[in-house]
């Protein structure tokens, strides 16, 4: 802390909590280790350099955290950062109407002890666009042609939302070049992943979006806009505004800009015209959880907090893997505590999951 400050012993002593970390597991150290991320994150301490920096914290050599490249499937440019090469794979797989930067609270620690690639999915980030082409065999199909050739060896595939049916359906075809398998709160029945693709105030809300994502301003700009945004509010008549809600501040309001500025609008086009609740009534979840055979884990949110992984449905999924394991977050939704950093919990299971493999 006092390196990263760039103060003395004294100058730092009243800014940074005193932490006493007694491990014996490599485990726990690196989830000691994000919580002290977080702690100098929280007292706004630029202490995290992902781009294109070097630092030499745990060790005399100075690496570099992540670089971004780009991947050719044959179809679309594929973006993804990698990290440094740590350990095994683990490929992470961002839900829809995000980019890989969504992983950014959990990268650090998790590259201590893995080799991290972090992909945008196609129509999403740096990627490219391909237009009508944004059903889920395609982002499957990307995801498979990346393990095939970026990977000599077998990885972990991380998936969050939309992004954790991605990475179902990449271990069903390409069983032989995974370890392992975690889905973070995606729905788990053909009729819960259907029945949000018909909610019409979702619908509304990606239209509106799809609106703003077409216009082509900047960042600051487009952040002015989505505040503005109207939302329901539990408990009143009147919709609130965007910017109102619990979390939202002008920082996460720019990012959430910028993601939103390099989205092909065409990606929302298709799940507001019903393609993407065709493809999830026609899906045969049951047997891609029974062609799975690596260890699977689940990581729920809480639904009371808006998370879509359902108890009913947890418990179905839990009886029809061949080995699954189940984590309940129980003070987060279903962001799983990305969007506010509060990854402790997140972390934890991570870690006991992937240093048991």
């Amino acid at each position: 802390a006092e390196h990263l400050a760039g103060g003395s012993p004294s100058h730092c002593a009243h800014q940074f909590p005193r932490v006493a970390v007694s491990s014996t597991t490599v485990g726990h150290a690196v989830v000691a280790a994000a919580y002290v991320m977080c702690i100098l994150r929280q007292s706004r301490v630029t202490c995290v350099a992902l781009r294109r920096r070097k630092f030499g914290w745990f060790g005399g050599g100075e690496t570099e955290m992540l670089r971004e490249h780009t991947f050719d499937t044959g179809t679309v440019a594929i973006n993804y950062a990698e990290g440094p090469p740590s350990g095994p794979p683990l490929v992470l797989l961002h839900g829809v109407f995000a980019r890989w930067r969504a992983f950014l609270p959990i990268i650090p620690a998790l590259s201590m002890r893995w080799r991290v690639y972090a992909l945008d999915l196609r129509g999403h980030g740096k990627s490219g666009r391909v237009p009508r082409k944004y059903r889920p065999e395609d982002y499957i199909g990307d995801c498979v042609a990346f393990l095939q050739h970026q990977l000599a060896e077998p990885a972990i595939l991380l998936g969050h939302s939309a992004g954790g049916l991605c990475a179902l359906g990449a271990a069903v075809q390409l069983p032989e070049k995974l370890r392992a398998v975690i889905i973070c709160d995606a729905p788990l029945s053909v009729q819960r992943w259907a029945a949000l693709e018909s909610n019409e105030a979702r619908i509304g809300f990606w239209a509106t979006l799809r609106n703003l994502a077409g216009l082509g301003c900047s960042a600051p700009e487009l952040a002015s806009l989505l505040a503005g945004i109207p939302v329901s509010v539990s408990g009143q008549d009147k919709p609130g505004r965007y910017a109102d809600r619990p979390g939202v501040d002008a920082a996460s309001l720019r990012d959430w800009a910028q993601t939103l500025g390099q989205l092909d609008p065409e990606v929302l086009t298709f799940h507001i015209e019903g393609c993407m609740r065709e493809c999830a009534e026609s899906a045969d979840l049951d047997a891609w959880f029974r062609h799975i055979s690596c260890p699977v884990l689940l990581l729920q949110g809480n639904p009371l907090l808006g998370g879509l992984m359902a108890d009913r449905d947890v418990e179905h999924a839990l009886s029809v893997f061949p080995e699954a394991y189940h984590v309940r977050i129980q003070d987060a939704g279903h962001d799983l505590g990305l969007s506010t950093w509060q990854v402790a919990p997140l972390l934890t299971a991570l870690t006991n999951f992937l240093e048991s493999l």
